[in-house]
This record gives C-alpha cells, structure tokens and sequence, in this order.
C-alpha cells in the first residue's frame, strides 16, 4: 500500500509540475521556439565601399524575446563563415562590423534566421583616385611657379672703369631757391 501511495504522490507532483511549464510556455507566447526571420531585421547602410568597416544594424522586432533575455542580451551569429558576437540594448538593436573584401555577397545565420544579401559595393578607388588626382595637379602647378620664380645665375664682371665714369655722369636736379624774410611793422 505504502508503494501505491507513493507512486501516486509522485504522479500528482509530476502533472503539477508539467502544467506549470505549460503555463510558463503560453505565458510567453511560445518565444521558446526557434528564432526566424520573421523575428529579427538586418540594415545595411546606403553606400557601403570595399574595404572599409560597414555597419550593420540588427534589430529584433520584439525586443523583450526570450532568446535575448536567456542570453543575457549577446547572441553570436555567423556571418560569413565567421562567428560575431552582437549585444543588443533594450530597445532590442545590436550591430556588428563587417569588412566587404573580394566578394560582395552577405549570409547572416543564427538558428532558423538566414539572410543572405549581395549589396552594391563601391570600390574605393572611387573615392581615393580623385584625391590623388588633385594631389598631383597641385603638386605640379608648385613645382612649376618654383621654377618660374627661382632667379637665373648671374656672371658679375668687375669693371671699375665704368663705375668712376658713372659717378662723373651724376648731375644734380637740385636748385637753389633765395627766401625773403617778411617785415614786420610796427
């Protein structure tokens, strides 16, 4: 009798225990399942250049999902082939840096979540080829008012002949002007 009881007691506190955890899975909406597309959005800026660090904006629609809270905020997705860590603020936002090197193409994976995306990359010679262009352009219009500037070597011959006879050549422009004092009367 005393085993009856026993296992009666047990299969009581078992379905207790399981109606809890049923209560526990529709009190949060079924957010136990599997992490999809649905739930989270990825942007990528609007011009991203190669070889340069684009950020990438994670964003869960609902920010109090339960796989953020289970892992305290920090989800670790794939991205590329290559694990990233993201931490998410409350607002349930996270971002990362990836670097667009050789190809173009994007695939984020983190359980059921699968975005894949082959954006317009820039090339940065772009940006860098008319900086350079510029740079020269300068740089040659300096190298040639330097040139244009830069005083041609002299040949002084020493001639004292010449110099007396220019000193003899020097005439006066001044002249000699006579003042008369004013009378003063009385």
């Amino acid at each position: 009798m005393k085993k009856v009881l026993c296992v009666l007691v047990l299969l009581i506190a078992y379905t207790l225990n399981a109606r809890q955890a049923e209560d526990k899975v529709s009190n949060t909406g079924g957010q136990i399942n599997r992490l999809s597309n649905v739930d989270v959005s990825f942007q990528l800026p609007r011009f991203i250049f190669s070889n340069t660090n684009t950020r990438i904006v994670v964003k869960f629609n609902n920010p109090d999902n339960y796989k953020l809270a289970a892992n305290k905020r920090v989800l670790n997705f794939i991205v590329n082939g290559s694990d990233q860590l993201v931490t998410f603020d409350e607002k349930g936002i996270g971002n990362f840096y990836y670097t667009f090197k050789g190809s173009n193409e994007l695939q984020i994976l983190l359980e059921d979540v699968n975005y894949t995306v082959q954006p317009e990359v820039i090339s940065i010679w772009y940006i860098i080829s008319p900086l350079l262009a510029i740079l020269l352009f300068f740089g040659y219009k300096i190298i040639l008012t330097v040139k244009k500037n830069r005083t041609p070597n002299m040949v002084v011959k020493r001639n004292t002949g010449t110099l007396i006879e220019d000193v003899n050549r020097f005439e006066s422009t001044l002249k000699v002007v006579r003042v008369k004092e004013p009378v003063e009367e009385f």
